[in-house]
């Protein structure tokens, strides 16, 4: 009883591992799935949600430095600037510096109207020199910030930001400045100066930095960056927008952070519902195969001794379900293939004996044939000696040739022996029958082949193809390898045939009869005796005239 029960415990772990582990595949399969079916669309709306944000806050600071830009252009053709700017008073008088003081006090109305973004204004002639009462700008226009501004015709623009300290007032603050021209207002297309606002920085950065997990860079129409928040080593694409046409860029990047962590919520949820889910199945599973692990024991025993080749076995399952109706087909079964199996092993042996002696009835007496006139031909002309050494050459050929085991093998060079001495007596008979021309690869030479397998093609090419030309022909035969193949080719400049022959010749081979080629015939039926599916026979016309024949096998795929 103690060999039956490790047996059965044995087979109750495998079969239970197999299932629980198809189980928890399907399971996981299922479960990475919707994972990964939910999470791009989970990733998508908290993506879409940001950059929806991020547009939101974009869309007012452009608004709001676009008002700042529309602003400033008022302010320039205010008639107190206009006036000062177009005015002759001569400079360092009492009228020139009321003037600028009454342009300092209408511009700091301006600044007051609008709100604490706006630090201060002031205006610079067209000499570059700022126009103030009191020396707090006169070194900007010669910075790098300006110079740019002040150097090309740009009617407007924003400069890179800086660190400027206003005295007395708020002292060092992150500055961007926007620098207008002053054109005559009375149409006449004239540069008066250059009206410039510095803007508080850090204002201007608060709508752009309201979310933690955006960061933001924006770039004017003229190419300047007025807020760079972006990250380039901090991971996070990078999306690139247009708000609107007037030119603005923004480009921002979504931190990854806010994203993981959703995410990973998400995986924490599917992972404990998965746990559940297979814990649950198990329980059930356990149960279940119980109960059907000893009727299966039995019935696996049985399998594996007809695996191993016994024929006679007979199991006894008794559980009034399906493993004891597989019981009693698995016993007809082993019953069915023993019989089978005697009787197929019985009939291929007789037809394939038959097949071979058939072969070989079809064979030698067409080749004794041949011989035997070539030998007349000798003793008409009464060259004893040719007689002599053509009889002995004819016996060589016999010893080989009646052998009634065709499935024999040789290799490729003595193979080339046996035609060599096949056409050393045909030689001695006809005038105009060509030396052979062997092409073979080294490698090829100890390949084995189907004994005698050439004879009926030279044999063909000969009396089919060179001796009715009466001219000097050409006979080759080639070897050659193609991958697990070897190919052969025997071909000759004879006269061939005509194309309905061919055709003719090609219908017999493929409907397997016989007609007029016994040779062709032979050597077909004897490669698919042989190698079976693996090989090939095919003959044609050449271009240059004659005929090819050509046929193919994979050792590998031999029958035993």
């Amino acid at each position: 009883m103690q060999p039956e029960y490790k047996a059965k415990t044995k087979i109750f772990r495998r079969i239970s591992a197999v299932v629980l582990i198809s189980v928890t595949v399907c399971v996981l399969c299922t479960s990475g799935f919707i994972y990964s079916y939910m999470k791009p669309m989970i990733e998508d709306s908290l993506l879409d949600k940001k950059r929806d944000m991020c547009g939101y806050m974009c869309r007012q600071e452009i608004n709001d430095l676009e008002e700042i830009t529309v602003y400033a252009r008022n302010i320039t053709f205010d008639d107190t600037v206009q006036n000062f700017l177009k005015g002759e008073e001569k400079e360092g008088s009492y009228v020139y510096y009321t003037k600028i003081l009454d342009m300092e006090r209408r511009l700091k109305e301006y600044k007051m109207i609008y709100g604490s973004i706006i630090q201060d204004i002031f205006v610079i002639d067209d000499r570059g020199k700022v126009l103030e009462t009191v020396n707090t700008y006169w070194h900007l226009p010669g910075e790098a910030v300006f110079r740019k501004l002040m150097e090309t015709d740009a009617a407007s623009g924003f400069t890179d930001r800086y660190s400027f300290n206003y005295r007395g007032t708020t002292g060092e603050k992150n500055t961007l400045a926007f620098v207008n021209s002053i054109y005559d207002k009375t149409g006449v297309s004239v540069e008066l100066g250059k009206l410039v606002l510095l803007l508080d920085a850090d204002e201007i950065d608060k709508a752009l930095t309201l979310d933690r997990d955006i960061r933001v860079r924006l770039t004017s129409p003229d190419g300047t960056v007025l807020f760079d928040g972006l990250d380039e080593e901090g991971g996070g694409i990078v999306y690139v927008d247009k708000p609107d046409s007037t030119g603005w860029q923004v480009a921002y990047q979504v931190d990854n952070k806010t994203i993981a962590e959703r995410i990973g919520k998400i995986g924490l949820l599917v992972v404990g519902v998965l746990a559940a889910v297979l814990t649950c199945m198990s329980f059930v599973l356990l149960l279940v195969l119980g109960r059907v692990v000893k009727p299966l024991e039995t019935l696996i025993r049985g399998m594996q001794r007809v695996a191993v080749g016994s024929r006679s076995e007979h199991i006894e399952i008794h559980t009034g379900d399906e493993c004891e109706e597989a019981a009693n087909v698995f016993n007809s079964m082993v019953e069915s293939i023993d019989l089978y199996t005697r009787e197929l092993v019985e009939s291929e042996k007789k037809q394939y004996e038959a097949r071979l002696k058939m072969l070989s009835y079809q064979l030698n007496p067409h080749f004794i044939y041949n011989t035997l006139n070539a030998i007349i031909c000798l003793a008409r002309k009464q060259d004893y000696e040719g007689i002599i050494d053509l009889t002995r050459e004819f016996i060589v050929l016999l010893q080989s040739l009646l052998r009634t085991d065709l499935s024999a093998m040789t290799t490729v060079k003595r193979e080339q022996e046996h035609i060599e001495n096949y056409l050393r007596v045909l030689q001695k008979c006809y005038r105009n029958i060509p030396d052979i021309q062997w092409e073979i690869r080294e490698d090829i030479e100890r390949e084995e082949i189907p004994r005698m397998i050439l004879y009926p093609l030279v044999e063909n090419s000969v009396f089919h193809g060179i001796v009715p030309s009466d001219r000097q022909c050409m006979l080759r035969v080639s070897f050659t390898r193609e991958e697990e193949w070897v190919m052969v080719a025997v071909e000759d400049d004879g006269i061939g045939c005509g194309e309905e022959e061919m055709e003719e010749i090609k219908l017999h081979l493929a409907s397997e009869r016989v007609g007029n080629h016994i040779g062709l015939f032979n050597v077909n039926g004897r490669l698919k005796l042989i190698y079976g599916e693996n090989c090939l026979f095919s003959i044609d016309r050449r271009p240059e005239g004659g005929t090819v024949i050509r046929f193919g096998f994979c050792n590998e795929g031999r029958k035993a």
